[in-house]
């Protein structure tokens, strides 16, 4: 079933947002993936990912949608950042602050060897 949304070119995007919540809202539509609700509607991915990441399609109520992951495009509906990337990046920080932390021990032991000379 195809949604009248390619026919009105002039709906402003509150419209298309508004009948597309409704037509996902219907029993057998909450499920349906990105690929399968443009195909059935006619609506742009760039919307479907745009509304995903600010947020007005829940993933708690449309759990096959979601938008691209800003560090690797990989589809995803946690957030900017899919859960993969999030762990990398975690773990990257973790190990830099390991290195800070050693270096700054280093430093230390190395002041307690010098001595001034007045």
């Amino acid at each position: 079933m195809k949604l009248p949304i390619k026919k009105k070119l002039d709906l402003s995007e509150e419209e298309i947002f508004s009948e597309l919540h409704h037509f996902l809202l219907r029993k057998n539509h909450r499920l349906l993936s990105n690929e399968e609700v443009v195909e059935k509607t006619g609506v742009s991915h760039e919307l479907i990912h745009k509304w995903v990441k600010t947020g007005k399609l829940k993933p708690t109520l449309f759990p096959n949608l979601g938008a691209p992951c800003e560090r690797c495009g990989q589809i995803t509906n946690y957030s900017k950042l899919c859960l993969d990337c999030s762990i990398t990046i975690t773990a990257t920080l973790e190990k830099e602050e390991k290195e800070k932390e050693w270096f700054r021990q280093i430093q230390q032991m190395n002041r307690k060897h010098t001595y001034h000379l007045k």
